[in-house]
C-alpha cells in the first residue's frame, strides 16, 4: 500500500472538488497502478519525480513519487485544473534543502514576459489591492519598508546562510509594497516564507532558526538511518520539525486524510503547527508556564493541542480546560473534537478527561458539590461570622448591592472613591483575595497592584461601604461570582489539609488576562503545584473583564517559565498595523505588571487597508453598511463570515431596524440560523470570534469610550478603564481576517487613529 504525504494546500478547493480528491487519494493508497487514477510522467519537467493524476475530467493532481523500499511514497502537492496542474508540475521540484536538509517544493516561476516594439514599458502603477471604486479611501498610513532592505540583508546572506531559495530570496528583497511582499512568503515553502517574515520583523537569524527548529546540516554530522538515496533523505527529513509546517504523513489512515482535506486551509492548525507552537504544546515543566502574545498569534491552538497531548501521555490524567465565558468555553470543547473526535470529554471536573467549563460555571459546581458543613466554614473564612449559616444565591449583578451600600453607610469619602467601579475592584483585589473579614485586617493589608493609595481615613471608609455591601447582599441572600470563587478557592484548600486529593492535575487557562484575583485563588486549589499544573495563555492588549494582579501573590510563580508568540496567524499586516494603533500611548500590563509593548508583532498574511467610513448622519452610516455588505454578498463571500460589530446592544437595534428597512437580512450572533446572512454582536460578544470581512459600526465620540467606564473615577482607575475601551477596540479590529471597515456618525471616537491624527494636526 502505498504512503501518502500531504502537503498543506496554498489554493483553497471548492468543496465539490475536496470530495473528488478524497475519492482520488483513497484509491491511490488502494493502489497507484489502477488504470483510472492515470498517474503518468512528465516530459520536460524540472523534477523527473513529479507525476500527475487524474481526479476527473476537469482536475488534475500532482504528484511526487519517492521510491521507498517495496511501496512508494507519493507527496500530494494539490489539484488544480487541467491546464494549470500541467504547468505547475513541470515547474515544481521537491528537494532537499542545501543549508538544513529540509524537504521543500520550489517552483520555477515564469520568466517575466518583456515589452517589444520601440516604445518603452509604461511604469509600473500601484493598485490598492481589493478596492472597490466606491469603497471609502484606504486609512492614511506610513509608507510600507521592506524589512528585508531596512535591517540590511544581502542576497548572498539569506541564500548561504538563511537556506532561502536564491528566486525566492531575490523578490523578497525586491518587493516594494506590502502585497507584493507577502506574495512571495505565501508561495514560498512555509519554513521559508517564515523566515522572512521573521528578518523582516526584526529577529535575528538565530533566534528565528531556534524557532522554527532549523539546524545547519553543514555543521552536524549525517544521519547513517537517514539513508543513502535522494529520496530516503527527503523522507526522513519529513519528520523535521520545520517541514511539520508543511507536510504531514497520512500513511494507512484515511480518517486522518479526510481530515486535512475536508478541514481546508481555515482549519490548517488541526494538522500544521509552526515549531515554536508544537514545542509549548508537547513541552513540559516543573510547575506553572505562561504563553502570551497578540491577537491571532495562535495561543489557543497550542492549549488545544496541548489538552490533546496531555490526555494521550496520561489517559487517566484529569484535565481541565478554563476560559472566561461560557460562549468561549463551548467553542473550545467544539474544537477540541474538531482536532480528535477520539478525546475523551469529562462531563465534571475530577472525572478523568478533558473537562471543559467557563470559569464561573466551574466555580459553582465545586460550590454545589461542596457538604454544608464544608459551606458553612468556608463562608466564614471568607466574609466572616454573618454569614456563615446563611443560604445564598449566585448573582452576577453587584451594582444595585453597592449603590444601595454607599445609600447607607457613612463614610465620607469622595465621589471617585465611593463609586461601585473602585470599590468592586478594591473589593474583589484586595478584601476577597486576602480572605479579609475585619476592619483592623482591611486596614493593615498590602494593596499590591491598586493605583490609588488610601490613607487609614479612607480605609475606614471604604470598609464602612463594604460593610454595608455584605448586609445588603446577607439581608437578600445573594453572593456574588467573585465571592462564590473565594469561597470554592477555600472549600478546596481545607479539603487538601484534610488529605482530600484535588479535582485536577493539569490545569489548561485561555483568555487568562480576562480573569481576576478570586479566579487565581479557586485555580490554585484545583490543582496540586507540580509538574505542569497550571499553563496560562493571556493576550494583555484584550484584557476587558479582569484585573491586573501579580500572580505570585496565589502561589503561580511564572519566572523562567514563560514565553511569547509574535507571528500572527488571522489578521492581516494592514488590519494589525491598524489595530496596535489603537493602542498607540497606551501603558500595557500583563499579569505580572511587566511592560507588554506591541513590538515585534507580524503577520503571515496580506490584504487590503482597512477603511474608515465617517458619514454625518446615522442614515449615511447605515447606507455605508448596506452598500459593503451588498458589495461583498456580490462577491460571494459566506453570510456568516461576515460581522457588524458595535460597543453597544442598543445601537445593534438601531442597526437591525435600518438594515431591514433597506432589504438587508442580519442575524444575531446567538441565533445565526442557516448561515447565509451577515450576523451582528457586541464588541464584548466578538471575543474569540473571526470573520472574513469586519465592518465595526457606531465608533463615535458618544459611544467608544462609553462615559460610564470612565466617569467619576479617580485617575488610576480612569485609566484603567479607558485602556479596557482601548483594549475593546483592539478585540474587535483583530476580528477581521482579511478586510476591515470602522463606520461612524457625526464625531469619530477620539481612540481612533484618525482622530489622533487631526489632534495633532491641529
Amino acid at each position: 500500500m502505498p504512503g501518502i504525504v500531504f502537503a498543506k494546500t496554498k489554493d483553497k478547493l471548492d468543496n465539490s472538488v475536496k470530495s473528488l480528491v478524497m475519492n482520488f487519494l483513497e484509491k491511490l493508497q488502494e493502489d497507484d497502478t489502477a488504470p483510472g487514477l492515470h498517474i503518468e510522467r512528465l516530459k520536460n519537467v524540472a523534477d523527473a519525480r513529479v507525476r500527475t493524476g487524474r481526479v476527473n475530467d476537469m482536475w488534475r493532481a500532482v504528484l511526487f513519487r519517492l521510491e521507498t523500499g517495496t511501496t512508494p511514497t507519493y507527496v500530494y502537492y494539490g489539484t488544480w485544473s487541467h491546464d494549470k496542474a500541467i504547468d505547475i508540475a513541470s515547474r515544481s521540484t521537491l528537494q532537499m534543502n542545501p543549508v538544513f536538509g529540509i524537504p521543500e517544493i520550489i517552483e520555477k516561476t515564469k520568466p517575466e514576459p518583456q515589452p517589444t516594439g520601440e516604445q518603452p514599458a509604461a511604469p509600473a502603477v500601484e493598485v490598492p489591492v481589493e478596492q472597490e471604486p466606491s469603497t471609502p479611501a484606504p486609512i492614511s498610513t506610513p509608507a510600507w519598508v521592506n524589512g528585508l532592505v531596512e535591517h540590511g540583508y544581502s542576497l548572498e546572506f539569506l541564500v548561504d546562510s538563511a537556506g532561502l531559495d536564491p528566486q525566492i530570496a531575490g523578490k523578497a528583497l525586491e518587493a516594494n509594497t506590502a502585497p507584493a511582499f507577502h506574495k512571495v512568503t505565501d508561495k514560498a515553502p512555509d519554513w521559508q516564507g517564515l523566515l522572512i517574515l521573521d528578518l523582516s520583523s526584526g529577529k535575528s537569524l538565530e533566534e528565528s532558526k531556534e524557532d522554527l527548529g532549523l539546524v545547519d546540516q553543514r555543521e552536524t554530522p549525517e544521519d547513517p538511518k537517514t539513508g543513502t538515496s535522494e529520496d530516503e533523505k527527503i523522507i526522513a527529513g519529513f519528520d523535521k520539525e520545520a517541514a511539520k509546517l508543511q507536510f504531514a504523513f497520512i500513511g494507512d489512515a484515511p480518517e486522518a486524510l479526510r481530515e486535512v482535506i475536508e478541514g481546508g486551509s481555515a482549519d490548517a492548525w488541526r494538522t500544521f503547527l509552526h515549531p515554536e507552537q508544537r514545542r509549548y504544546a508537547d513541552g513540559s515543566w516543573n510547575g506553572p508556564f505562561r504563553l502570551t502574545g497578540g491577537a491571532g498569534t495562535g495561543k489557543t491552538v497550542v492549549i488545544l493541542h496541548r489538552a490533546k497531548t496531555l490526555a494521550q501521555r496520561d489517559p487517566s490524567a484529569r484535565i481541565v480546560l478554563t476560559t472566561f465565558t461560557r460562549t468561549l468555553a463551548a467553542s473550545l470543547s467544539q474544537s477540541l473534537l474538531k482536532l480528535d473526535s477520539d478525546l475523551i470529554l469529562a462531563k465534571n471536573a475530577g472525572e478523568r478527561g478533558i473537562y471543559t467549563s467557563g470559569i464561573d460555571a466551574l466555580v459553582l459546581q465545586v460550590f454545589n458539590a461542596a457538604t454544608p458543613a464544608e459551606r458553612k466554614e468556608a463562608l466564614k473564612e471568607v466574609l466572616g461570622d454573618a454569614h456563615a449559616s446563611v443560604t445564598l444565591r449566585p448573582s452576577g449583578d453587584t451594582q444595585k448591592a453597592w449603590k444601595e451600600a454607599l445609600e447607607n453607610a457613612v463614610h465620607g469619602l469622595d465621589l471617585e472613591l465611593a463609586n461601585p467601579t473602585f470599590l468592586d475592584q478594591e473589593y474583589v483585589s484586595v478584601v476577597l483575595s486576602n480572605s479579609i473579614t475585619t476592619r483592623d485586617a482591611y486596614v493593615k493589608v498590602a494593596r499590591v497592584g491598586r493605583g490609588t493609595a488610601l490613607t487609614r481615613p479612607k480605609r475606614l471608609g471604604v470598609w464602612k461601604i463594604i460593610e454595608a455591601y455584605r448586609q445588603a447582599q446577607r439581608v437578600d441572600e445573594n453572593i456574588s461570582f467573585p465571592e462564590l470563587a473565594a469561597v470554592a478557592a477555600r472549600v478546596l484548600k481545607q479539603r487538601g489539609v484534610n488529605g482530600v486529593p484535588p479535582l485536577a492535575d493539569h490545569i489548561l487557562i485561555d483568555e487568562a488576562q480576562d480573569l481576576h484575583a478570586a479566579h487565581w485563588l479557586f485555580l490554585r486549589e484545583l490543582a496540586s503545584p507540580g509538574k505542569d499544573d497550571l499553563f496560562i495563555a493571556e493576550d494583555s492588549h484584550q484584557r476587558i473583564y479582569g484585573q491586573k494582579v501579580p500572580l505570585s501573590r496565589y502561589g503561580i510563580a511564572i519566572v523562567g517559565r514563560s514565553r511569547r508568540l509574535s507571528l500572527n496567524y488571522r489578521t492581516t499586516a494592514q488590519n494589525l498595523a491598524y489595530a496596535v494603533r489603537l493602542l498607540k500611548g497606551a501603558d500595557i500590563e500583563d499579569l505580572e505588571g511587566e511592560s507588554q509593548g506591541s513590538k515585534g508583532y507580524h503577520s503571515a498574511r496580506s490584504g487590503p487597508n482597512p477603511a474608515e467610513a465617517g458619514t454625518k448622519s446615522l442614515a449615511d452610516e447605515l447606507d455605508e453598511v448596506e452598500k459593503h455588505v451588498r458589495q461583498w454578498q456580490a462577491q460571494e463571500v459566506p453570510g456568516n463570515m461576515i460581522g457588524i460589530i458595535a460597543r453597544t446592544k442598543y445601537q445593534l437595534q438601531k442597526l437591525q431596524t435600518g438594515l431591514a428597512e433597506r432589504k438587508v437580512e442580519v442575524r444575531d450572533v446567538d441565533y445565526p440560523g442557516d448561515g447565509s446572512a451577515p450576523l451582528y454582536m457586541t464588541m464584548h460578544r466578538a471575543k474569540g470570534m473571526e470573520f472574513f470581512k469586519v465592518i465595526l459600526f457606531g465608533v463615535n465620540e458618544a459611544t467608544v469610550p462609553l462615559s460610564l467606564t470612565t466617569h467619576g473615577l479617580a485617575e488610576s482607575e480612569r485609566k484603567d478603564g479607558l485602556l479596557r475601551e482601548r483594549s475593546l477596540l483592539y478585540v474587535a479590529a483583530t476580528r477581521a481576517r482579511d478586510e476591515l471597515v470602522v463606520s461612524w456618525s457625526g464625531t469619530p471616537s477620539e481612540l481612533l487613529p484618525t482622530a489622533n491624527a487631526k489632534a495633532s494636526e491641529s
